[in-house]
C-alpha cells in the first residue's frame, strides 16, 4: 500500500511538473484524481460516506 501512495504522489508530482502530455507511465493521474474528487463533491452526502470510507481504509492500511 505505502509503494502505491508513492508511485501516485510521484506521479502527481512528475505531472505538475512536466505536464501530463509529456509523461508516458503517469499520464492522467492528476486529472484522474481531480476528476474522483469532483465525483465525491457532487454526490453530496453519500460522496462524502463514501470518501470517509476510502479514507479509513487508507489509514487501517497504513498501521497494518
Amino acid at each position: 500500500m505505502e509503494i502505491l501512495v508513492l508511485f501516485v504522489g510521484l506521479g502527481v508530482l512528475a505531472g505538475v511538473i512536466f505536464g501530463e502530455a509529456n509523461i508516458s507511465f503517469f499520464a492522467g493521474i492528476t486529472s484522474n484524481i481531480i476528476e474522483l474528487l469532483n465525483q465525491f463533491g457532487s454526490n453530496g452526502l453519500v460522496g462524502f460516506i463514501a470518501l470517509l470510507l476510502v479514507v479509513s481504509v487508507f489509514k487501517r492500511g497504513a498501521t497494518a
